[in-house]
């Protein structure tokens, strides 16, 4: 007998395993079990009927081109005040790319910065024309939906012409990041001045309704109920059901070092690596194959944490993510590994290791 079947949560786990949508309320009700070895099970069984032992990864880097931002998320640590920080020209961005992909075969950029008012829509055209001049090879993943609403109010556009322009340009898919928790009591909390929750959907499905694909993102572990992190998900199930585009999911544990959040609510320490477990194993029972991708979370956790995770539901790694600023600006040291290491890792858990490209194709 199978660990869900002797356990409490066998109605619900049977309903995801068959393909059927789960409620807010069952979602709800996954998340608050400790049940942990079920979960995971029942996820991993939903996992492997779709891929396998398969795992795939990408080498790509991150490039952060400021960290001026005048949006202050109180749970990051990266970001300075306009004038206190650092602007990265187009051209030298398209350097940073063009070194990276030379010395480490890069098939990815993930373009992030602040929300910083001294860039406009011709900084980034000019930045992803220079990079696919430069390195046609790369994919550039960029924006995340807050900096593009920031483009269509700074020029009085359309989300649609920004998304159209910078596609245009370059740009293949789009990031999810400014999710975090699509509640808005979360969200007047974690960054009162940041989009809402219905802007920040009305974006994603923009860009899927244009070609763009996405991924989406959940960062949990500060000040959000269990019911809050159900809503989440059902949310971007909804999403991919209205609009289809979201290539991935990407969970992560807030990290409180040298945030203002952290001073405020008193929190000292981020959760564990069983809380990303639970989650990533929520996740795929709730989407199954809708949003088909899960990533292993291993840049706030850990490559132990993560290599559970590839037996918890998750089957993509993520990136090697070279050069990445955001998570380093807490204080938590991180260890930034060549796709060697990523292939150990990922093959030290059991499973097939295979390169991907930016799409989730494997290039192999």
């Amino acid at each position: 007998m199978r660990t869900w079947e002797r356990s409490d949560l066998a109605p619900i786990i049977e309903k995801a395993l068959e393909g059927e949508k789960l409620s807010v309320k069952e979602v709800e009700e996954l998340l608050s079990s400790w049940d942990l070895w079920a979960l995971g099970e029942a996820a991993n069984e939903l996992k492997k009927r779709m891929y396998g032992n398969v795992c795939t990864y990408i080498k790509n880097m991150i490039l952060n081109y400021t960290n001026e931002c005048v949006v202050e998320c109180k749970f990051c640590a990266f970001y300075r005040r306009v004038g206190e920080g650092y602007l990265l020209s187009p051209e030298a961005a398209a350097f940073a790319v063009e070194r990276l992909a030379r010395e480490k075969g890069i098939r990815q950029v993930l373009i992030q910065g602040g929300v910083n008012p001294k860039v406009d829509i011709e900084y980034f055209e000019t930045m992803f024309r220079e990079i696919r001049k430069r390195t046609p090879q790369v994919a550039i993943h960029a924006l995340s939906p807050v900096e593009v609403d920031f483009l269509s109010k700074k020029h009085k556009i359309s989300v649609k012409e920004v998304l159209s322009r910078l596609k245009e340009a370059g740009m293949e898919s789009m990031p999810g990041g400014g999710a975090e928790l699509l509640v808005e009591r979360v969200r007047k909390i974690l960054s009162p001045k940041k989009i809402s929750v219905e802007r920040w959907l009305e974006i994603v499905e923009t860009a899927h309704n244009l070609g763009i694909p996405t991924s989406v993102t959940m960062m949990f572990g500060h000040v959000e109920t269990v019911s809050e992190r159900a809503l989440h998900l059902i949310k971007l199930r909804e999403l991919q059901e209205r609009a289809p585009g979201s290539l991935a999911f990407i969970a992560w544990n807030f990290e409180p070092g040298n945030t203002e959040l952290a001073r405020e609510r008193k929190i000292k320490y981020p959760y564990g690596g069983a809380e990303l477990l639970r989650v990533i194993a929520v996740a795929r029972l709730t989407f199954g194959d809708l949003i088909p991708h899960v990533q292993a979370g291993w840049l706030t956790v850990g490559k132990d944490v993560a290599q559970l995770a590839l037996k918890w539901g998750a089957d993509d790694w993520g990136g090697t993510l070279y050069e990445e600023s955001v998570i380093p600006a807490t204080g938590l040291k991180v260890k930034f590994p060549d796709e060697d290491d990523v292939r150990r890792w990922i093959e030290g858990a059991g499973c097939i290791a295979k390169e991907r490209d930016n799409l989730y194709r494997v290039v192999e």
